[in-house]
């Protein structure tokens, strides 16, 4: 991703940082609030600029879970198989 002087509200870092500060602000999760944000703009819920955005904001998509989840919870269930996704829930 290329640095811009100014983004535009659609883009992923414009709605994961006012996203992040929804969050902040209202205590909800930041995937509810980067969900809300993201509708506001036009942009739908699990399209790729809304994945990248949910990335950004420290809450990525798992394709094997089909989650938005953590960091930690993404990498864990990236390294199991099939049969055993169930544990990357498992700290």
């Amino acid at each position: 991703m290329n640095k811009h002087a100014v983004y535009p509200a659609h883009h992923p870092v414009a709605l994961a940082l006012t996203g992040l500060a929804c969050a902040l602000r209202s205590g909800c999760e930041v995937i509810d609030a980067l969900a809300e944000r993201a509708a506001s703009v036009g942009v739908p819920f699990g399209c790729e600029t809304f994945d990248d955005a949910a990335a950004l904001a420290g809450v990525p998509y798992s394709r094997p879970l089909d989650l938005y989840v953590d960091r930690e919870t993404k990498r864990r269930a990236d390294a199991l198989p099939y049969d055993r996704l169930h544990l990357a829930f498992m700290h």
